[in-house]
């Protein structure tokens, strides 16, 4: 969802988006003409939505990290945001993770809380930059939405679990102090009898047997 909030100025009010407020409190200078350039593949390649949402985020991660006087690696702010966020890292490497920006005096959940999200960035890209980009949509483009419809849900099979689980652990009627949740999808194929993890039959675009 695109928050947006309302600013007086000179006895007006006007709305501005979630995005255009990041950019201004981490001094993220020239995103804008990335962000099209990016999204409209003007410098050769061209990111998705998702792509475009894990980009500035990443901005974001790094300009806070800088900014509390940290000096990231190459690769740090990718795989930290990519534990911070879920991905395949477990929680206890996201706990360690948590602490270690808190140690260096980064305010994780503020970050976190200022994370933007591809409809957020879609609406700023129409809206307040006024940019467009029409095509068909490809066969890649359309495997990906699928991949995301698919990983939206398991992702919230796997919160709600979990968060089940942690409810009857406090009120003690499931004994299990720390855990892992896993929520693996596998497709089986009724004309030859394969399965396949999902991630996987899309990659390859169906079964073997028929493809």
């Amino acid at each position: 969802m695109d928050e947006r909030a309302l600013l007086t100025d000179g006895g007006s009010t006007k709305s501005r988006s979630k995005v255009a407020r990041v950019i201004d409190k981490y001094s993220l200078e020239g995103l804008d003409d990335e962000l099209v350039s990016l999204w409209t593949g003007q410098g050769g390649e061209r990111y998705s939505l998702r792509d475009l949402e894990s980009y500035v985020n990443q901005r974001i991660l790094r300009a806070a990290m800088r900014d509390a006087g940290m000096d990231p690696l190459m690769g740090e702010v990718e795989n930290l945001y990519r534990i911070l966020t879920g991905g395949d890292a477990s929680e206890g490497a996201r706990i360690e993770a948590i602490a270690r920006l808190d140690r260096e005096g980064v305010d994780v959940d503020q970050v976190d809380d200022d994370f933007v999200s591809h409809q957020s960035i879609h609406t700023y890209l129409k809206q307040d930059l006024d940019a467009s980009y029409e095509r068909s949509e490809s066969v890649e483009e359309r495997i990906e939405r699928g991949r995301d419809t698919i990983l939206s849900l398991q992702n919230r099979t796997e919160a709600v679990t979990r968060g089940t689980l942690e409810s009857l652990r406090n009120s003690d009627t499931v004994a299990i102090d720390e855990f892992d949740v896993f929520v693996d999808i596998r497709v089986a194929c009724d004309d030859c009898g394969r399965y396949h993890e999902i991630d996987e039959l899309l990659e390859q675009g169906g079964c073997e047997c028929q493809t």
